[in-house]
């Protein structure tokens, strides 16, 4: 389980790095428009929500961090300026004045979520129309929240500030650093209920495959002499993995397919004295079995040889019923 950033912004990248020592960055693009919100803190913390959960469905085993700021000047949220303007006009806006930034941050790792919103009251100087120009001019302000960077040549604009500095630079670190130890350890405790639902729930092989990387025995499995019509799923999460469309009769003892219907995972194992390519569900993270380059050629030289109790069957007729509508198209 590692830790990604939900950001593309360098500054943070910069401040997280001082209390985590590996972790990797992956941008979110998400709908930053303002309405809708009663509060500019539900705002932000909604905009941070959204990268976070937009990175979670790419890493879905995986510890997210993700981070958003916004200016608030009288109530309302200064974003980013649309144009030079732009930025003009909120600078002048602020000249003299106090206004708050807000830093909000999220945590999470499948459910379980932890966010906060870091504030910060910050006053600026009364700005001359000269100092105005000059620091738009530079480029600085365009991809600023409220039109500024305090870390760079705006900090002469700063006359005080009340609160934690990196709120303003755009990542509480302070915080974090006090919040994902504590995220982590709720995590260890989330995991182990988890465990504990999965060994209720799940029979005896069924645990053993999926979470233990185990291997049912050859023949042994229901589904390797099986051939309804219908997809396979996860037996844990329910995620779509294969269709009766493409299993076949590969004569391994397991049932095996030419390919899956969605993603899945495949990672190198070096297990067992053998190179071999181990294939996991997406979002449950369950072991399923293995991929070879043996087979049938035509339907693209794979084989998909997996733990039929690492699956679940649902028929066509039930496709619609259990949610997996979408599916159908398959089978038409």
């Amino acid at each position: 389980m590692g830790i990604v950033l939900a950001s593309r912004s360098p500054r943070r990248k910069q401040l997280l790095k001082k209390i985590v020592k590996d972790f990797e960055v992956l941008p979110a693009d998400i709908d930053e428009r303002t309405d809708g919100f009663a509060t500019p803190r539900e705002y932000v913390g909604a905009m941070s929500h959204r990268k976070a959960k937009k990175v979670q469905k790419i890493r879905p085993n995986e510890v997210i961090i993700s981070s958003d700021t916004i200016v608030v000047l009288d109530g309302t949220i200064l974003g980013k300026p649309t144009d030079r303007e732009d930025a003009k006009r909120m600078l002048q806006a602020m000249s003299g004045r106090i206004h708050e930034v807000m830093t909000a941050v999220t945590i999470c790792f499948q459910e379980l979520v932890e966010e906060f919103v870091s504030v910060t009251t910050v006053e600026f100087y009364e700005l001359t129309a000269k100092e105005i120009e000059e620091y738009v001019a530079t480029g600085e302000a365009d991809d600023k929240a409220g039109a500024y960077g305090i870390q760079g040549s705006a900090a002469i604009f700063v006359k005080q500030i009340s609160g934690d500095y990196p709120t303003i630079v755009g990542f509480p670190v302070a915080a974090v650093y006090h919040e994902l130890p504590k995220f982590l350890e709720a995590n260890n405790t989330w995991q182990e209920a988890k465990k504990a639902r999965l060994k209720a729930t799940l029979s005896p092989i069924q645990y053993q495959v999926t979470q233990e990387n185990g291997t049912e025995r050859a023949f042994t499995g229901v589904y390797d002499d099986f051939y309804e019509q219908g997809i396979y799923v996860d037996i844990v999460s329910g995620e779509p993995l294969f269709s009766s469309l493409d299993k076949y009769d590969a004569g391994c003892g397991w049932p095996a397919f030419t390919r899956p219907i969605s993603k899945v995972k495949e990672n190198l194992d070096s297990s067992l004295g053998m190179l071999r390519t181990e294939v996991r569900s997406t979002q449950a993270n369950s072991h399923l079995g293995h991929v070879f380059p043996d087979g049938p050629q035509d339907k693209g030289g794979l084989r998909y040889c997996i733990n039929a109790a690492a699956l679940r069957f649902i028929p066509v007729s039930e496709l619609e019923a259990q949610g997996y509508g979408e599916y159908l198209k398959l089978f038409r």
